[in-house]
Formats: structure tokens, C-alpha cells, sequence
């Protein structure tokens, strides 16, 4: 969800290389992030120890909004191959609402869907079955960062499949198998760092 937070010139750029983490989980903000390139790995933690990735963000995607509630981080961000991040301190973003009034509910509703996201994640990962959850996450990552192409709907950031196994909260080689059979039946194929979802249709009717 992009938010039109004006002029960048009250923040701080920042670059990450792989597997930097920006933002540590439990940790006080004080800033909201604006990625300006590359991916943003947001991932919680839950009570038993399982790490669960919420979401995977790209350019325009705003992460820190607990900063705005004064309130500890809820997930760890952590970059995706090289990612540069744009940081807005708190007391900026009150200036830039007291001039664009409309980015407030803007504001509003990025915290409320968050929110909601990453608790549906959460519940997702503890309720549904494991081809349901791959196929749901795929489905996800292909209409926020999918593109059409001729051999179906290629996704345009980096993502192996241990960091689909974090997103769906099981181990690696548990998603390996699950995977190999969705494959096998023509509904995706791996690619060097990403996928290829060959047949959309096909894997909504996994779930």
C-alpha cells in the first residue's frame, strides 16, 4: 500500500546490502521507512520460536508504522538483496500531515491493514494446510509483484524457496515437497531467485 508522503526532503537515505537487518523486532522506531529500491523482508516471530514472514515489500511500500503508535516494532525488516530505504522521522511525517491533511487517513489505513495482514498471516500459518498456504502466499506475491508474460506471471523479486518456507512457517524441505508437486502438475516453475506461476487459474483452485 503506497501512501503520498510529498517531498523526500526530510528524510534520511539508507542502503542495506543482502540480508541486513533494518528494523529489529521488539525494537523502540522512531522513523517510518519508505523503500525507494529493491525488497523489504517484514517476519515475526511467534511465542514458540517459528518465524513467520508477514510480508514482502517493494518500492513505494511504506514499513515502521509502529513509530506512529509509539510502540515497539511488531516485526523485523530485513533487505532483500540490496534494498535503499528512504527513513522520515516521526516529527517529519506531523509536518508533512499538517500540510497534505489527506495523508493522515492515508496514514490511518496503512496501520489498520498492516495490522490486519499480519495477524491474518499469523492465524493462516497455524490454521490452514500447507498447499493452501503456498498456494495463497504465491497468489499474493503475484498480484503485488507479478507481471504478465507469455509463460505466466513472473514475479519481479528476488524470493528462494526457504524464504517461501519462512512465509508459510514451515522448514524448508517440507516446502520443497509441496512444491515439487504443484510444479509437477504445471501450476508454477522455479526460476534462478524468483517463480513463474504458469497457471493463475489453476493454482486459485488449490486453495
Amino acid at each position: 500500500m503506497g501512501v503520498a508522503l510529498g517531498p523526500m526532503a526530510d528524510g534520511v537515505t539508507r542502503r542495506f546490502p543482502h540480508g541486513e537487518v533494518i528494523v529489529r523486532q521488539g525494537e523502540d522506531q522512531e522513523c517510518l521507512f519508505l523503500v525507494t529500491e529493491g525488497a523489504v523482508r517484514l517476519a515475526s516471530v511467534t511465542r514458540g520460536g517459528r518465524e513467520v514472514v508477514v510480508a514482502l515489500l517493494g518500492p513505494g511500500e511504506l514499513f515502521g508504522e509502529s513509530a506512529l503508535l509509539r510502540e515497539p516494532s511488531p516485526v523485523q525488516a530485513r533487505a532483500i538483496c540490496r534494498a535503499e530505504v528512504v527513513a522520515l522521522h516521526v516529527s517529519s511525517i506531523r509536518a508533512i500531515v499538517e500540510r497534505q491533511p489527506g495523508t493522515a487517513e492515508q496514514l490511518l489505513r496503512l496501520v489498520a491493514t498492516r495490522l490486519h495482514r499480519t495477524r491474518a498471516t499469523l492465524e493462516e500459518t497455524l490454521a490452514c494446510d500447507l498447499p493452501t498456504r503456498i498456494a495463497g502466499r504465491l497468489r499474493e506475491l503475484a498480484a503485488e509483484h507479478g507481471v504478465r508474460a507469455d509463460d505466466g506471471v513472473r514475479l519481479t523479486v528476488p524470493i528462494t524457496q526457504e524464504e517461501l518456507a519462512r512465509m508459510v512457517g514451515v522448514s524448508r524441505e517440507t516446502v520443497n515437497r509441496t512444491f515439487a508437486s504443484l510444479a509437477a502438475r504445471g501450476l508454477l516453475r522455479p526460476e534462478i531467485r524468483t517463480f513463474v506461476i504458469t497457471d493463475p487459474e489453476g493454482l486459485a483452485s488449490v486453495i
